[in-house]
């Protein structure tokens, strides 16, 4: 009889490991543009899966999904959702090799890839605003504001990484600096962590004139790993407090 309960709290026991392991887990959702379906977002992706849970010592998991054209109202207003110039996903664990861009459908809803990312704790980087230069402002930093909601609402911790540096034909240097300046102020007002990309990316590598907004991939890899720099400390204390 002894033998019989212990085998059964022992049974018990084994088939709550799947709900605890989940529950315990952390891991982190990337949200990006154009930008993160090159080999700046790989690296994104590749440099946070080596990080590991401050909580539990075991590697994160991470879910990266980029849209071309993406702003910040792409994911969380359905009619802008659809994916017309194409995206990228990577998540499971999965190398970059085995994930392929695809054109067609929409950006799944935020509730679905926080079930996909399955995590009870988790953080968001928001590699979003090149994108939302372009328009009216205040519109663009509504949109921001809503997101940042949004993330709230599914217990998300958030942070925002800024948009790169782009060519003088695609939008002033003073334009680039002032909005960076707005979107900065309305991020962390929000309760978001921001890291600038501004002071790791060089526009004058795209000539003058130039409409360029994307980095070649050595360019693009080094911007990459000076904000992971920046993401691994902002990360790790984020997930402490969750």
């Amino acid at each position: 009889m002894g033998r019989l309960l212990a085998g059964l709290v022992l049974a018990a026991g084994l088939s709550l490991l799947p709900a605890l392991a989940h529950d315990e887990a952390a891991g982190v959702l990337v949200l990006a543009d154009s930008n993160g379906e090159g080999p700046f977002g790989g690296t994104l992706y590749d440099g946070l899966r080596n990080l590991r849970d401050p909580v539990s010592g075991a590697p994160l998991h991470v879910l990266i999904f980029a849209k071309c054209g993406a702003g910040a109202s792409d994911y969380v207003i359905r009619e802008r959702a659809n994916i017309d110039c194409g995206a990228w996903r990577c998540d499971g664990g999965r190398p970059i090799s085995d994930c392929h861009h695809f054109r067609g459908g929409f950006i799944p809803d935020l509730a679905e890839l926080y079930r996909d990312l399955g995590t009870a704790r988790h953080v968001t980087v928001v590699a979003l605003g090149l994108n939302m230069i372009i328009g009216d402002r205040q519109t663009k930093l509504a949109d921001a504001r809503r997101l940042i909601g949004a993330l709230r609402a599914q217990k998300s911790a958030c942070i925002w990484v800024g948009p790169p540096q782009a060519g003088e034909g695609f939008v002033r240097v003073q334009t680039f600096d002032s909005f960076e300046v707005d979107l900065k102020r309305t991020v962390t007002e929000q309760g978001c962590r921001y890291v600038t990309s501004d002071d790791k990316t060089d526009r004058r590598g795209f000539g003058p004139g130039s409409k360029d907004d994307h980095y070649s991939r050595p360019e693009a890899i080094a911007w990459a790993n000076k904000v992971l720099h920046e993401l691994d400390s902002g990360v790790r204390d984020a997930l402490k407090t969750r």
